[in-house]
């Protein structure tokens, strides 16, 4: 049954309930100044895979299924269809490149979803790209069904991903969070992530400017830009950690 409230709408009513009224003024003022300027602001966070995980503590009887590799290409693709969200446009270049895909089940039926990858070059936004080394992992593209939300399925996704990665070598895993993002920066305290730096970005529309500052680090130590900067990009290189 198609819902009578349109879909915008309902994703306003979801970030309105899950974030708080602050967060969802500062969304809407986002999107109001869309035609002019667009901007972005993540927390940064490391997790050591070599010390003993956090446990998830999503409410309810899930359990999480791994898909990665050329074997698990059909069937993955027919889950996330199952999820009712669009089938990512580079989905193959994902598998191909080694990306692993957990899926999240109540009972038989897949309510969430999430990937990790391991290898550098996945933009952050604006042409900002990962940097990792090859024993380390980021997860990206979590998604859970409206329905389901407020489960803290998030954190299932999360454990279950880089659990994964650590029983294949891998060390580290790093990763980013909107800092309007309530409800995914309390998983990242409850879950022990250590907090390395806060990266903004800012675009100018029409011009080509992309203001771009990290607070705690400098950007380059997990982030390559653009060869040329911009004026504005030329600008925030010199500006004080304290803003």
């Amino acid at each position: 049954m198609i819902s009578p409230v349109p879909r915008a709408w309902r994703r306003a009513l979801e970030i309105l309930r899950w974030r708080g009224l602050g967060h969802f003024v500062l969304l809407a003022l986002r999107e109001l100044l869309r035609p002019l300027m667009y901007w972005y602001a993540w927390n940064i966070y490391s997790t050591d895979l070599q010390q003993p995980l956090a446990q998830p503590y999503a409410k309810g009887n899930f359990h999480v299924r791994i898909f990665a590799g050329d074997k698990d290409r059909t069937t993955a693709c027919e889950q996330l269809t199952l999820l009712g969200e669009p089938l990512p446009p580079n989905f193959d270049d994902r598998v191909d490149r080694g990306d692993a895909l957990a899926i999240v089940y109540s009972g038989t039926e897949p309510v969430a979803s999430g990937w990790m990858t391991f290898s550098s070059g996945m933009e952050l936004a604006y042409g900002i790209l990962w940097i990792l080394h090859p024993d380390e992992g980021t997860q990206y593209g979590a998604f859970v069904l409206p329905k389901w939300r407020g489960h803290g399925i998030f954190s299932l996704l999360n454990v279950a991903l880089n659990t994964y990665a650590r029983e294949r070598g891998v060390s580290r895993a790093v990763g980013s969070i909107s800092v309007l993002n309530t409800q995914s920066l309390s998983m990242a305290k409850r879950l022990g992530k250590k907090k390395i730096m806060t990266v903004i970005l800012l675009r100018v529309r029409g011009v080509g400017w992309t203001f771009q500052k990290a607070i705690g680090a400098p950007l380059s130590t997990r982030f390559r830009a653009p060869a040329k900067l911009g004026y504005a990009q030329a600008f925030s290189v010199g500006i004080s950690d304290k803003l």
